[in-house]
């Protein structure tokens, strides 16, 4: 009778925690108040979200734990129109860990996503790291299963973190930099700045460590895999910051990359490179922000929103299109939802750019309701304006306006490259682009295979016709094309000249990409912003922080002590559920 009073109780509990994880993580529109750190991709007709904490109202009030952990795997059907307020997310069982700021590696052709990394939520029930693999079924649903290395010992080597700066390339995924913490690892003593950049292929689920990193240590940055340039593609690296691998991570101390001089990289090769942008310009320093790419006929445009800056305590509302092959930024029009931080997106449909929670977490966020429903905005990259809808019939992408205008009036021409292999890089798609000029150069700068003199040779036609047969003509014609050979010869030397006498410095790896920290290229501070609101934030970045650790092994106070060190205990989670008034991360 007891054995089965038990069974029954212990039934009754996992119904209730059942019911329980359905109503955390896909609560009423009415009750819905924030959604942060979750991570999202698109298989098919399907947006899946994975990861991350919730808050909601209960009874008309916010929930005593303030944010809970999402239990399941979510997600939102593309192939049909829908609102925010009612659109619905499907809720699907997981039993892997529940994380936030997971790192996600998407395989379309296999309709499979993998996860990997992160920071367990209020440090409950840590294990060893494993790697995760999502198998869509095609409908919504799909099932999670342990997807074991392919090299167990180098797999072994690995350091689970967060924040890192991820894409996925082919059949391969990249994981550049992040941070590890107690939060991120188990037993973990310290807060650790992870170096360089792992690689995994999803083909052979074979791990590569310490890989070549156009950044010695990155986080917080996004990346972009860019497949319309070069012969394998390009990942463009977006912002961030890089700590020093000595001591704690502190942001005040370290290197913020802007965005006035983009990094990208060749992912075969590893070949680095650099280049000047222009327009409108993003303000940084800036992290925890979105980037979404599309491609168009002749070339390729990223969509960048929101963030923060750790050094301003600002929280951005901004969206900027850079737009390649100009390098070109173009601001759109500011988001209706407010300012937020940590939410993640992805493109939707043909044209469409899906937000996906977020908050600001230097306001009591978590406790103030989301004015976008569900968390949930569009933006059209077309129209350029922002909706609470999606619309599955609209059309194909292309350049919105003020884009093609940029290039309808022969800007591309002007643009002055970083180095001649840039401009080669980007060279062909300048074809295709209105206005690049008939030489297909797409440059202002001199190229070594497309100097101008090439063009001045019909003067020398010109003259030979009107003197044939005549020795005068032909001498004339011969000092001419003398001339032009050496003027042309002189225009490639300075063609190479002029690409590598650029104002250059080392960066982390000693490449020739000019030194971000320089005046010309130093952190340009945000515009004032002031909020209504109490700011009870101490975790972001120590100030008045509690670690888990006893005093005698807590880390030296710095600016970036959110990531506690040492393994989290029951002491440490009732610290920071009783600072759930403040913004957690």
């Amino acid at each position: 009778m007891a054995s089965s009073l038990l069974s029954t109780c212990l039934a009754l509990l996992v119904l209730g925690r059942g019911v329980s994880a359905a109503i955390y993580d896909v609560p009423t529109v009415q009750n819905y108040v924030r959604r942060s750190a979750a991570k999202a991709t698109v298989l098919g007709n399907y947006v899946y979200i994975d990861g991350g904490e919730i808050s909601q109202l209960d009874g008309g009030k916010i929930n005593p734990r303030t944010s809970n952990p999402v239990n399941s795997t979510l997600s939102i059907d593309l192939s049909k129109s829908w609102t925010a307020d009612s659109v619905v997310i499907r809720s699907i069982p997981k039993p892997g860990p529940n994380k936030a700021n997971v790192h996600l590696f998407t395989d379309k052709e296999a309709g499979a996503f993998y996860s990997w990394g992160g920071k367990w939520i209020f440090g409950l029930n840590m294990s060893e790291t494993e790697l995760w693999k999502f198998s869509a079924d095609g409908a919504g649903g799909g099932t999670w299963s342990l997807d074991p290395p392919g090299n167990p010992s180098t797999f072994a080597e690995l350091i689970p973190g967060e924040f890192a700066t991820v894409t996925t390339a082919g059949e391969s995924g990249y994981l550049i930099g992040g941070i590890a913490s107690g939060w991120t690892q188990l037993y973990r003593a310290r807060n650790q700045v992870i170096p360089g950049m792992a690689t995994f292929n999803m083909k052979t689920k074979l791990w590569e460590n310490g890989t070549t990193s156009p950044f010695n240590t990155l986080t917080g940055g996004t990346a972009e895999f860019v497949p319309a340039y070069g012969p394998n593609g390009l990942i463009v690296l977006f912002g961030g910051w890089s700590p020093s691998v000595v001591g704690e991570p502190d942001v005040l101390a370290s290197p913020q990359w802007g965005f006035d001089n983009i990094t990208f990289f060749d992912p075969e090769t590893k070949q680095n490179y650099w280049q000047k942008t222009t327009g409108d310009i993003p303000p940084h320093p800036r992290t925890r922000f979105c980037t979404v790419g599309f491609q168009r006929e002749g070339g390729y445009d990223i969509f960048l929103f929101g963030g923060i800056n750790q050094v301003d305590k600002t929280t951005y509302n901004d969206a900027y299109i850079l737009s390649l092959p100009g390098f070109v930024w173009t601001k759109v029009i500011e988001s209706p939802g407010g300012r937020r931080a940590e939410h993640t997106c992805v493109p939707v449909g043909k044209r469409q750019v899906l937000s996906i929670g977020g908050l600001n977490p230097y306001l009591n966020s978590w406790t103030t309701q989301d004015p976008a429903a569900q968390g949930l905005m569009v933006f059209d990259m077309v129209d350029m304006k922002w909706a609470d809808s999606y619309n599955a019939d609209a059309a194909a992408y292309k350049a919105p306006k003020p884009v093609e205008e940029w290039y309808s009036k022969g800007s591309l021409n002007d643009v002055t490259w970083s180095s001649g292999d840039v401009q080669r890089l980007f060279a062909a798609a300048t074809d295709q682009n209105p206005g690049s000029g008939s030489d297909g150069s797409g440059s202002g700068s001199s190229d070594p295979n497309t100097s101008d003199s090439g063009s001045k040779s019909s003067p020398v036609a010109a003259i030979a016709g009107g003197v044939v047969g005549g020795l005068i003509g032909v001498a004339l014609v011969g000092v001419l094309v003398w001339f032009l050979i050496r003027r042309k010869k002189r225009s490639q030397d300075i063609g190479y000249t002029h690409a590598s006498t650029a104002p250059t410095g080392p960066n982390e790896l000693g490449s020739e990409r000019p030194n971000e920290m320089s005046s010309e290229t130093k952190y340009t501070p945000a515009p004032p912003y002031h909020e209504v609101g109490g700011n009870n934030h101490h975790e972001l970045y120590g100030q008045g922080a509690t670690s888990p650790l006893p005093a005698k092994t807590q880390p030296v106070p710095g600016h970036y002590t959110e990531l506690y060190a040492g393994p989290p205990t029951q002491t440490a989670h009732a610290v920071e559920l009783d600072a759930s008034m403040s913004e957690r991360r």
